[in-house]
């Protein structure tokens, strides 16, 4: 039995009883962690903010052999700007139900923190349009959870060129002379091509630091969510009731 002191992301909470809450954790050091807040939802608990969703604080977590209890907290930050636009609200639920979906406990991944925390910031903090931030967020984490698609040449026959396809069955782009290998490959223009390609290999600091059109974008829209839902067999809640208020909001 020991105390840690961790800096971490609460992606998810739980209600227990009348006053108590179990949050999960995405930690730097030790992955996603399971502890209990004994008293959070009080209303003078000094637990109380940050044991939210999108909280980031540094815990000082009581570790017993079967189960962690927070002992104090030091909050970072609680992404106040997110809370207060439910489309943003929305996207940023989506993105830790993607976290927590596609991650198993005690695996650290240090960049998929920091990757989820750059992508709250974007959210919060700039005009990109959401979708995009989304897209970003699902090709990148994809590629840190072990799904990274090849996208400098053809799959499948290392061609540079004439590659206007991208194949989720295969694990990425397609030259014309490929594309009957995939019964059903994407269509991707030069711009969606060189897009994908930023969002996988481009600095993390410089990530949300560009646009593209919005045909480009249903072009990224219609790739990333078929190639993650081929390789990630998990339906998301968060993405129907995503759906109705886009739909609602226009």
């Amino acid at each position: 039995m020991k105390h840690i002191s961790v800096k971490g992301l609460v992606i998810k909470e739980i209600n227990v009883g009348e006053s108590d809450k179990i949050i999960k954790i995405f930690t730097k050091d030790i992955g996603k962690i399971s502890a209990s807040a004994k008293g959070a939802r009080k209303q003078k608990s000094h637990l109380i903010a940050g044991t939210q969703i999108f909280s980031y604080c540094d815990f000082l977590i009581y570790q017993g052999k079967n189960y962690n209890i927070i002992q104090q907290l030091e909050v970072i930050n609680i992404f106040h700007g997110i809370r207060e636009d439910i489309i943003k609200l929305t996207y940023a639920s989506y993105f830790l139900e993607l976290l927590d979906g596609v991650t198993e406990e005690n695996q650290p991944n240090k960049e998929l923190l920091l990757l989820t925390l750059k992508t709250l910031y974007a959210l919060e903090k700039t005009s990109i349009n959401p979708k995009l931030i989304a897209r970003i967020y699902e090709l990148r984490l994809m590629s840190l959870i072990g799904y990274m698609p090849e996208v400098i040449q053809c799959v499948s026959c290392r061609n540079k060129e004439n590659i206007y396809r991208f194949s989720s069955k295969l694990g990425g782009v397609i030259c014309n002379n490929c594309v009957k290998q995939d019964e059903y490959p994407h269509k991707m223009s030069k711009t969606t091509w060189y897009t994908i390609q930023y969002i996988l290999f481009s600095d993390l600091n410089n990530l949300f630091k560009f646009t593209i059109n919005d045909s480009t974008l249903e072009e990224l829209e219609k790739i990333t969510k078929n190639y993650m839902s081929y390789h990630i067999e998990r339906k998301f809640n968060t993405l129907d009731f995503l759906k109705e208020i886009e739909d609602f909001y226009g």
